[in-house]
């Protein structure tokens, strides 16, 4: 698909963008190239993929959600925190 003067005016209007003019030309023949591959990808036969299928072809692996202490990393934060107490972050008040 080729895209003219008029309609990439339109897709700036409807994006509330403005291309530089000299960033035009290059504008149009991105989009024509982006809008050749959706082209593409629509002959492809996807008759036989049942369209909610993929979603749940992958599995996520899950672990026990079980809480752990370590202590390195907690020490590592406090002595690198601006200001603290040795075991809390100590923070400007913010509610009055």
């Amino acid at each position: 698909m080729v895209i003219d003067d008029n309609l990439l005016e339109r897709l700036e209007k409807l994006s509330q963008l403005t291309i530089a003019p000299d960033k035009r030309e290059a504008a149009k023949r991105s989009l024509s190239e982006i809008l050749d591959f959706v082209e593409k990808l629509n002959e492809l036969d996807t008759s036989h993929i049942d369209a909610i299928s993929a979603l749940f072809d992958a599995r996520a692996e899950f672990r026990a959600d079980e809480p752990k202490e370590d202590r390195a990393v907690f020490d590592d934060l406090i002595k690198r925190a601006p200001k603290a107490d040795g075991r809390s972050f100590i923070t400007p008040r913010v509610v009055g």
